[in-house]
């Protein structure tokens, strides 16, 4: 099986799944890299002939997210009878006009987004709230989220598959946590919704009512400024992925207050080496942190100063097996390669 396997940023998850499409046949990779946008259509153009010149030979077709990079391979696909398949991970399936989050919250995006779902064969959405949520955290934003309440007459076949870990890389590195030291990781801080979409906006002042308490930013680059925070406030740089485990070691609790996540691999990542969860009730976070994690059910900085109070550090191990157990890099290889095979015909025969 020849594979075209489309992407935006090689990312950490992008370059795993790679790794399992390559267990399924002959993968060709295509990074749809928009560096300004007034160059969209030349890259547009570029895949296009890309397609015309080399599509043929393609028995499916794979996107990482829909978008304007997965438009042109889901039409293809459908023109010359081959199948093709969007793993979906959050702002693909979401609008949010208060922050000016998300595919659908964009005229142009919107429409290609759009057209790239209905045009694919299978959508494999990371979590089943990405195809359809009922939305109550915050509640100036829509409440329905998800690809179907954008698209409410499409009849798009999809098979959810959460995100893969592995246990054995994402240990606590030591059993000295700081008490009441709480950690966040994020990224992009260079869009303006970033500090609102990631809940920067409440730690930092919620942090202003718990002077005893230690909170941690990490992610934000040099050159970039959060809004003004107290002195119990630390701001890290980006940390490289080798050094991850040992910084969420260090702390007793993870903060995951997103307006929006697909499958935070922080979050899962955090939990893996012991911290205890303090999550926003939205898409899969209240099921990935089950009886172990604590939730915010509004975005509230009241709501988060009176569940803060009251916040006690879970059993690192049971918090660690809740991940460990359910969501393995194995487990998603299995998923996705018998989806192949259910859109494809075809018997995959990876390598053990």
């Amino acid at each position: 099986m020849n594979i075209l396997h489309t992407y935006l940023h090689f990312s950490t998850f992008v370059r795993k799944d790679e790794a399992i499409l390559k267990d399924a046949g002959r993968v060709h990779s295509y990074a749809f890299k928009v560096d300004r946008k007034h160059h969209l259509p030349l890259h547009l153009i570029e895949q296009l002939f890309f397609l015309l010149l080399n599509g043929w030979s393609f028995d499916l077709f794979v996107c990482q997210f829909a978008g304007y990079h997965s438009f042109l391979p889901c039409l293809f696909a459908r023109l010359t009878g081959k199948k093709s398949i969007i793993i979906s991970g959050g702002t693909d399936c979401v609008s949010f006009p208060g922050i000016g989050y998300g595919n659908f919250n964009r005229p142009v995006l919107k429409n290609f987004t759009a057209w790239s779902f209905r045009l694919c064969h299978h959508m494999a959405p990371k979590h089943s709230t990405l195809f359809a949520c009922d939305y109550r955290y915050d509640p100036n934003e829509p409440t329905a989220q998800g690809v179907q309440a954008f698209l409410p007459e499409i009849h798009l076949p999809y098979t959810v598959i959460e995100n893969g870990y592995d246990p054995e890389k994402w240990i606590a590195q030591s059993n000295a946590r700081t008490p009441n030291s709480f950690f966040t990781l994020s990224g992009a801080f260079e869009y303006p919704f970033q500090v609102a979409l990631k809940g920067i906006d409440l730690i930092l002042e919620v942090a202003r009512r718990f002077p005893e308490y230690t909170f941690t930013v990490a992610g934000v680059p040099e050159g970039i400024k959060l809004p003004e925070h107290s002195s119990n406030v630390t701001v890290l740089p980006p940390i490289p992925n080798a050094e991850l485990a040992a910084e969420y070691s260090k702390h007793s609790f993870y903060l995951q207050l997103s307006m929006a996540e697909g499958f935070p691999n922080a979050l899962c990542e955090a939990m893996l080496c012991g911290c205890t969860p303090v999550v926003a009730g939205v898409f899969s976070m209240p099921e990935i942190v089950n009886e172990e994690g604590y939730i915010l059910e509004h975005r509230s900085v009241h709501e988060l100063e009176v569940l803060l109070k009251h916040v006690e550090p879970r059993n690192p191990e049971k918090v660690r097996e809740l991940i460990a157990s359910r969501f393995t890099e194995t487990r998603r290889r299995e998923l996705l390669l018998r989806l192949i095979e259910k859109v494809t015909g075809s018997i995959v025969h990876p390598e053990a």
